[in-house]
């Protein structure tokens, strides 16, 4: 017997909003405006595949998710599997006035409605050299920071016990330390 909902969804085009997290993502899924499905699975790419492909094998998936913490090598796995991702910025998300509790649940639920509705910006994605391009750069103005942080820590201390005789001010000796006065 056809279960009522594979009726609806097969052959059809089903929207997924995916609230994503370290350690668990919430999907909700609709279908000719109504929703079909909302789980929670691990957050690992091999289970939400296997959930995609075993359970809606002949629609056309379009998943929606925020920019986030995670960068984009969920939509990358996505797009080579076929399915159309769109990575959406957190702030663009349109959000009924009444809903003032945010939930998982929730935001994926408005993620599929926003997809759905055709209602959503969508985030340049840029190409995975230039994403690592941008990454070491700005690793290394990170560390460039924390480098200058530890050096003023270093000679706040060194102030605070009056060792700081003989130091130039604003500036490191060339071999890289400083050495306490003898």
């Amino acid at each position: 017997m056809i279960k009522m909902q594979e009726f609806i969804i097969k052959g059809n085009k089903i929207f997924i909003g995916l609230e994503d997290s370290k350690k668990t993502w919430k999907l909700c899924v609709r279908c000719e405006r109504m929703v079909v499905h909302e789980t929670s699975m691990p957050a690992k790419y091999e289970v939400l595949q296997a959930y995609l492909l075993n359970r809606y094998p002949e629609c056309d998936i379009m998943v929606m998710y925020e920019a986030g913490f995670q960068g984009f090598w969920l939509h990358d796995l996505l797009e080579a599997d076929g399915i159309k991702c769109i990575v959406t910025p957190p702030n663009k998300v349109t959000q009924a006035k009444d809903e003032r509790v945010k939930t998982d649940k929730r935001d994926a639920r408005r993620l599929a409605q926003n997809l759905e509705n055709g209602d959503y910006a969508s985030c340049h994605v840029p190409d995975r050299e230039r994403r690592e391009d941008r990454q070491i750069s700005r690793t290394l103005s990170q560390t460039q920071k924390d480098i200058t942080v530890t050096k003023n820590r270093i000679r706040r201390f060194l102030d605070y016990h009056g060792l700081n005789t003989g130091l130039k001010t604003g500036a490191w000796c060339e071999s890289g330390y400083v050495s306490a006065p003898s």
